[in-house]
């Protein structure tokens, strides 16, 4: 009778632990230690189990295995000792979800808080599209209460031009894709549209994964569309603005090398007619800048491998009266320079190249070439060359007290409007050669 009670007791104290212990794992989220201890306290139990079931229903000599009193008092009085041990630990646990319930709770709230005080829209919507969120940022952009828009469809808000644009929003987010800053025109409750940039992110069921509705976030960029729209508006007026200041001065530097043309009619000695001439082609080099300027976008910058191909058609058009065959060499990169840089380059060029067709070749030479090239380095600075295969000028011509106009117009050219350097090379086969280094000029406002 002592042993069936021991039995009993033990089965009872044991299945009581193992029920404590499978309810701690519930608790500690299937921690590995508890898992063992509810295993092993239940398969003890199990074993008193059917000895107990064994010590009613059949003989002594019957059973396999025959409980003893000792050992079974022993094994009641551990199972006691694990079951109190198991009540004692089990508040401590209950205690720590509860603080971390309550953590989640208050993390939730202050959430729940941080979304309510946000100036973007934070809407939530169902797979069909009908709203089941609507914060106070939302509110005050569509001008929408959350008891009369709750439940209705966020198609409300798209304009009639675009009233399948929810559909396909919803449709590619039901396939678990994203939509990030997707600007579109929404309406508000007073019929006014309003630009918006839209982030849409899908709402995926906790236990299945399954999408059960999706996330709007909608900004209100209407302010920021309108300044860009602002700005644009007053870039485009700028750009005509400019480009018609380039046209007038173009036009009145024409003026200026016409009137020059006309004079020179009049004029019977060639020495005032050559003079006339080069008058002409410097007003035409400033002049043609200008036209370059305002046919282009970049009202700052010119090609200027572009402009000195037609600078130099216009001065071999000018001295159509020499009898000899020019070949003109252009060897110049890619190179955009500002105004400030391009206008000394082009009368540089323009002085360099009259000189040889005045002085470098003789009437009847038919090889006549004139080279110009420009780079320019990483560093900035750039290299303009100007070279002939003419006779060449004499070496003892000192360029830095030349009497001769072309040559101080070049110089003064080089060394106070560009600040660089030149070089003149007379120790050629044939020819002579004029080196020019500089860098780009900073644009410096003018008050």
């Amino acid at each position: 009778m002592y042993l069936k009670i021991i039995l009993i007791s033990s089965c009872i104290v044991q299945l009581a632990a193992a029920a404590l212990s499978f309810r701690l794992i519930r608790i500690t989220g299937r921690s590995g230690a508890w898992v063992f201890i509810a295993a092993g306290v239940a398969v003890m139990a199990l074993r008193r189990l059917i000895s107990l079931v064994d010590l009613f229903y059949k003989d002594v000599d019957d059973i396999s295995y025959v409980p003893m009193p000792l050992p079974e008092t022993v094994a009641f009085l551990s199972s006691l000792l694990i079951l109190v041990g198991i009540m004692m630990i089990a508040p401590i646990f209950r205690g720590v979800r509860t603080i971390e319930r309550r953590k989640a709770k208050e993390t939730t709230r202050r959430l729940d808080d941080i979304v309510e005080l946000l100036d973007d829209a934070i809407v939530a919507v169902d797979t069909e599209g009908r709203i089941t969120h609507w914060n106070n940022g939302a509110e005050c952009i569509y001008g929408y209460s959350k008891a009369e828009i709750v439940s209705s469809s966020i198609s409300n808000f798209f304009t009639p031009d675009k009233a399948n644009e929810a559909l396909e929003i919803l449709n590619e987010i039901s396939s678990g894709a994203h939509i990030k800053n997707y600007e579109t025109v929404h309406l508000r409750k007073d019929g006014r549209q309003i630009n918006i940039s839209l982030t849409v992110t899908p709402i995926a069921a906790a236990t299945s994964g399954a999408i059960v509705g999706a996330s709007f976030i909608v900004r209100d960029i209407t302010q920021r569309v309108n300044l860009i729209e602002s700005l644009r508006k007053s870039l485009d007026d700028k750009t005509v603005l400019l480009q018609e200041i380039h046209h007038r001065v173009k036009n009145n530097m024409q003026i200026i090398s016409s009137l020059i043309y006309l004079q020179s009619g009049q004029i019977t000695d060639e020495r005032f007619i050559e003079m006339f001439t080069e008058m002409q082609n410097r007003i035409k080099s400033m002049a043609l800048i200008h036209e370059k300027l305002y046919q282009t976008r970049d009202l700052s910058r010119i090609d200027f491998r572009d402009y000195i191909h037609t600078l130099v058609e216009n001065i071999r058009a000018s001295y159509t009266r020499w009898d000899y065959y020019l070949t003109v060499d252009i060897d110049i990169a890619d190179i955009m320079l500002n105004i400030e840089t391009a206008i000394p380059c082009g009368l540089i060029i323009n002085e360099l190249i009259s000189n040889s067709l005045k002085y470098a070749f003789v009437n009847g030479q038919t090889n006549a070439l004139v080279s110009i090239s420009l780079h320019c380095a990483e560093d900035g600075l750039c290299e303009l060359s100007v070279s002939d295969n003419g006779s060449g000028i004499s070496s003892d011509l000192d360029i830095n007290n030349t009497k001769t106009l072309g040559l101080k117009l070049v110089k003064t050219l080089v060394e106070h409007q560009l600040g660089g350097s030149l070089e003149l090379i007379t120790e050629m086969a044939v020819g002579t050669e004029f080196k020019i280094k500089f860098r780009e000029l900073v644009y410096n406002q003018r008050l």
